[in-house]
């Protein structure tokens, strides 16, 4: 609901309970307040993300890793892009929220940014070691990133369909660019 730009005030359980097809007793459940549930529904999704990120990817060559990394983000990103870009979540998300739960879901997403940067590292890393990237370092491999950040949040919207030929070119010329961006 918050997606779709409702006005966080008029929000109710009851619209919630409504919204996901099930009795309000239900989501009382669970949630004490619509502010707890938004708290813990983002609390929830950032700790999968920073599990995936941490634990899950798996680092082959270089060159497929990158790409299936560049997956990862733009799933990220359509979900929630404040995952990859903490700062805008300020904006959009912490009006919503006490400021305590405003501050704890901040740190937490700059925390997942370090963790998917740290990611990225390893790859590029894996790169150099196969002789694909040479003198990698914390300015350049912060620079790449963002730039892939950047080319993301231009080309993705809610409809990017990853499976086209359209989006596999892209990745594919995204690679490239990160690989000169780097070198």
């Amino acid at each position: 609901m918050l997606n779709d730009r409702v006005d966080y005030k008029s929000i109710t359980l009851s619209d919630v309970a409504k919204r996901c097809d099930m009795g309000k007793s239900t989501i009382y459940e669970y949630f004490s307040s619509k502010d707890e549930m938004v708290f813990s529904s983002i609390i929830y999704y950032l700790n999968r993300m920073i599990k995936f990120f941490s634990n899950s990817f798996k680092i082959s060559t270089f060159r497929t890793s990158l790409k299936v990394f560049i997956k990862a983000v733009i799933i990220t990103m359509k979900a929630n892009f404040w995952m990859v870009m903490p700062w805008t979540f300020l904006d959009n998300y912490a009006p919503f929220l006490t400021e305590e739960n405003a501050d704890t879901i901040t740190e937490m997403l700059y925390k997942c940014k370090e963790v998917i940067l740290t990611l990225f590292t390893s790859i590029c890393e894996k790169g150099e070691e196969e002789g694909t990237l040479f003198k990698i370092d914390d300015t350049n491999i912060n620079f790449a990133f963002n730039g892939i950040i950047c080319s993301l949040s231009e080309e993705v919207d809610g409809e990017y369909d990853l499976d086209s030929d359209e989006a596999k070119n892209f990745i594919e010329d995204l690679c490239s660019c990160v690989v000169k961006q780097l070198n």
